[in-house]
This record gives C-alpha cells, structure tokens and sequence, in this order.
C-alpha cells in the first residue's frame, strides 16, 4: 500500500503541473542488468510480475466479468446461503479486494517509477494517494489513457508480459546448458570433437535466443517507459474499478467521461444513489448470510443458523480504512478462526470420493475423518448414533437409500462449488511469487473465509453423515 503525507503530496503535484524535474537520471551499475543502466535488465521479471497483476484487473473489470459477477457468483447458492444475501455488501468486499490488489500493484509502480529522473513517473506513489483520496486538484491533470487507447495499451502489455516469460524460460535453460551440459561432457569417457562441437553450437543458439528475446521482452526496456505505461494503466484501472463499484463503495472518487474521452477524478462524497444509503457508518458493511431452500430428505435435516452480523466495535477504529474493515472476517465466521482451507479440502476431497462411494475404501473414509477439525468430528460420529438407533434392522429402503444418494448430491452442487474456489484462491495467492498468471482471480467473497462457521460445519457435518449411509448402502 501506498502512505504518503499530505505536505509532501501537495509538493509533488505543484511540481507536476510547473513541469519541474526532481534530479538527475539515477544510475544504475552495470554488470548482469543489461548493456544501458537505464534499462531494466533483471528487474525486468519484477516488473511483468507487475504488469500481468495490472492485466488480471484489467481483465476482471471488463464487462463480460463484471456481468458474470453480479449475475452469477453473487447469486450462487452457496455464497448467498453461507455469506450474504446481500449483492452490495458482497460487491463492497469484492471492490476492497480489488483495491487491495492494485495497491500492491501501484507500490511496485512507485519503486520502478523512483528510478526515474521526471517528476511523472517518479513521483507516482503521491498521484496513487492523491487519486484514492478524490482530491479536487487531480481532476485538471489527464494521468490516465484515453479511453479507446486502453485496450491497445494492455495488448502491448500482454505482449511484454509473454516474450519476457519466454525470455525467463529460455535463461534457465541456458544455465542448464552451460552449468550441466559442460558437467556431462567432463564425465563422459567417449567425449569426441563432434560432441563437443555439437554443444558449443546448441549453446551458441541459446544464446543468440536469449539475446533476441531480451530485444524483444522488458528487458532493454527503460525504466521511465515502462514505468509510465504500468502507471497510467493503474490509474485507468482505477478509474474502470471507480465506475463499477462506486454505487456500492461511495468512498471511491467520482470519475466522469469528458468530451475527448478522457476520464477525470473529483473528490468522494456519500450520495442518496450509493448503495446502501447507510453504509458510511459501517465502513465494513454488515454480512448477513441468506436463507437457502432446500428439498427434504428423509432422515435428513438441515437448520438454517442466524444472520451473520459484523461486529460493530471495530467499527470504532477512525485510522482503519474501508477496504481494511471490508477484508476482515467477522468473528463468526471460517475465516477468522483460520478454518476455511481445512473446510474446503474436506469438502472437495469428498466430492471425489462421491463419484464412486461404492468403491470407496476403508483407508479413505478414515482419511477423510482425519482431516476434520475435533468439533466437526465428534458431531458426525454423534449424528452416526443417532441415526443408528432409528435403523429397526431390516435394513434400507430403496427410496431411504436414494435419498441419502440425493442428499450428498444436493448439498455438494452448492457447497463444492465455493470450496473449490477456496482451494483455488490460497493457490493463486501462494503461486503469485512464483508464477505469472494474467487471468481474473478468484475473489475472497466467493470462497468459505467469509462463511457463517456454524452454517458451514453443519452442512458439512450432514454431507457426510449422507456419505456415510450412502458407502454403507452400496
């Protein structure tokens, strides 16, 4: 996240609009970074790491996206019987953690642009704080891209993105041909000069590959470049995330479309439109998880637990943010108890044992059992017990075994569903280091962290009470 002072943020606007430059060009040293110091050189897989964040958003605010959002996952079962029936508080915490994610991309901007010698980008991280804050001097400054410029912009940057990943591949495989490729000729007891030829040659193509690949890739990029082009689709990303979400998060900025398609910010102010009209005294919106019809089956049963309240004592806190009381999970739910991934692998583990329970071994049954809290543990084998008793020993019906059969399917099309996403959402935040991914990410409100606890344990505790006659009936 970006912090900036005020006093330090006004400094650097009246210096952006005088045109005046803050110093001179910072150097670099050379060596392994590239043959000019102000290219990016190594940092140049920092930087797509950035930039694929920047087309991830980019691509989960398109409309299509948004659509598929709003009319879908937001109306799912499963999100709206364990999290909230409300579109505009889930849409709220959706927004906060796009947010959150552009601020981490917007402070690796800042870092790339304080290398620069222009005031714009180095200055970046005080437009970003300026912008989020809705100040009025911004809306004279033209920051982000012209509208119909923006798709080619993210394009070209789709573009970097690959050729540097390519170059990324191409550099390991090339340490691998000079480290281990010289090791094996050294141990081979039949080395002739055609073999060694042939790897100088293979070694020679490495090279003059990675060679054209950093031509092609951020590589030989200069800092101020590509600096400029991440930082003006920040805030263009930021305006896109403004217009989607500012009905359900009025402390956005209000962003407006002038006559030569250019997008201009003005300072946020709470507006009778904005939904809800009350939430501007709860900056973390009230989670209330909706009622979940479901078919009766016999010998089954579900309650629906309370509404799921955010505890309004946080709300207290005048230095926490609204997107920092939007991403805490209230007290009662999985998330804040640190069960919602232990819950999903549950729930997703059976799902694969669902597609054959009758060739489902003993060994799995008590692998699955194993990866249950103690809690949830004891109220299965209690439900067990209990149905044992009503069982009068001649043994199941047809239609009592079909509808424990209906009962797992029932509960799996909208539990699976959300525990997938929670499995799928740990992994894309543990990957992102590691990998580079420029899809839309799986969003915290679609997933089990955000989950009435008592709802979800008691739906999974009755999915496998069903799993357990269904094993025993096959």
């Amino acid at each position: 996240m970006v912090v900036v002072s005020p006093t330090a943020s006004k400094a650097w606007l009246l210096g952006l609009q005088a045109g005046e430059l803050l110093g001179p060009l910072f150097q670099r040293h050379q060596g392994n970074q590239g043959s000019d110091p102000r290219h990016l050189g190594i940092l140049a897989f920092e930087a797509v790491r950035t930039m694929s964040r920047l087309i991830g958003l980019y691509r989960a605010l398109s409309e299509a996206e948004v659509h598929r959002l709003i009319s879908g996952t937001v109306c799912s079962q499963g999100v709206a019987y364990l999290n909230s029936a409300d579109k505009g508080v889930l849409l709220r915490l959706a927004c906060a953690e796009m947010i959150d994610d552009l601020d981490v991309a917007a402070a690796a901007v800042a870092r790339l642009g304080s290398r620069c010698g222009r005031v714009w980008p180095r200055g970046f991280e005080f437009v970003y704080a300026d912008l989020k804050a809705g100040t009025e001097d911004m809306s004279h400054l033209v920051l982000g891209f012209h509208l119909k410029d923006v798709d080619k912009k993210v394009k070209k940057m789709e573009k970097y993105v690959a050729a540097t990943s390519t170059l990324y591949s191409a550099m390991e495989d090339l340490a691998e041909l000079e480290t281990g490729g010289m090791r094996r000729l050294e141990k081979s007891k039949n080395l002739t000069e055609s073999s060694f030829e042939s790897y100088r040659k293979r070694l020679s193509q490495m090279r003059n590959k990675v060679r054209q690949l950093r031509e092609e890739s951020l590589w030989n990029r200069s800092f101020e470049k590509v600096a400029e082009l991440m930082a003006r689709s920040v805030v263009s990303i930021f305006a896109r995330l403004c217009s989607v979400y500012r009905p359900f998060v009025p402390e956005l900025p209000h962003v407006i479309l002038d006559r030569q398609g250019r997008v201009k910010f003005f300072a946020h102010y709470p507006s009778r439109l904005c939904y809800p009209a009350n939430n501007s005294k709860h900056p973390g919106g009230i989670y209330s998880s909706g009622p979940l019809e479901r078919p009766y089956v016999q010998n089954l049963q579900m309650r629906n637990s309370g509404p799921l309240l955010r505890t309004t004592d946080r709300d207290a806190g005048v230095d926490r943010s609204w997107k920092e009381e939007a991403l805490e999970p209230p007290e009662n739910t999985l998330g804040a108890t640190g069960m919602a991934l232990r819950c999903a692998e549950v729930v997703v583990f059976l799902e694969k044992l669902a597609v054959s329970p009758e060739l489902v071994a003993e060994v799995s049954r008590d692998e699955l059992y194993r990866k249950l809290p103690k809690g949830m543990r004891g109220a299965v084998m209690a439900k067990l017990r209990s149905h044992s008793k009503l069982d009068d020993g001649v043994g199941p019906s047809d239609a009592l075994a079909s509808g424990w059969r209906e009962a797992v399917d029932g509960i799996l099309s909208w539990l699976a569903p959300i525990a997938r996403d929670t499995v799928r959402w740990q992994s894309e935040r543990s990957l992102e280091k590691r990998q580079i991914n420029s899809e839309p990410k799986v969003l915290m409100m679609q997933t089990l962290i955000f989950s009435d606890r008592e709802k979800a344990e008691t739906a999974i505790v009755e999915l496998l009470v069903a799993f357990s006659y269904v094993c025993r009936y096959s």
